[in-house]
């Protein structure tokens, strides 16, 4: 059986380089807001791991203030 080598360095040497991939210019305070959510959704249908991560509701409400202050900045940028 032959074994699987993930990285030859003669294939990957001699392969032409594309141009670089342009970076996705991203909206920090719109991704900051949106993980925020994702991540309050997941505590607030989760109690075993909200308990195991010591967070407590009114953490909860907190996160979801300073969500919802960056939506509203976010708005207000553009």
């Amino acid at each position: 059986m032959k074994s699987i080598n993930l990285f030859d360095p003669a294939v990957h040497s001699t392969t032409p380089l594309g141009a670089p991939a342009r970076r996705h210019k991203a909206d920090g305070m719109a991704t900051a807001a949106m993980l925020i959510q994702i991540a309050s959704e997941m505590l607030e249908t989760s109690p075993t791991l909200r308990k195991r991560m010591h967070i407590t509701l009114s953490d909860l409400a907190a996160a979801d203030k300073v969500r919802k202050e960056l939506v509203r900045k976010t708005l207000s940028v553009h």
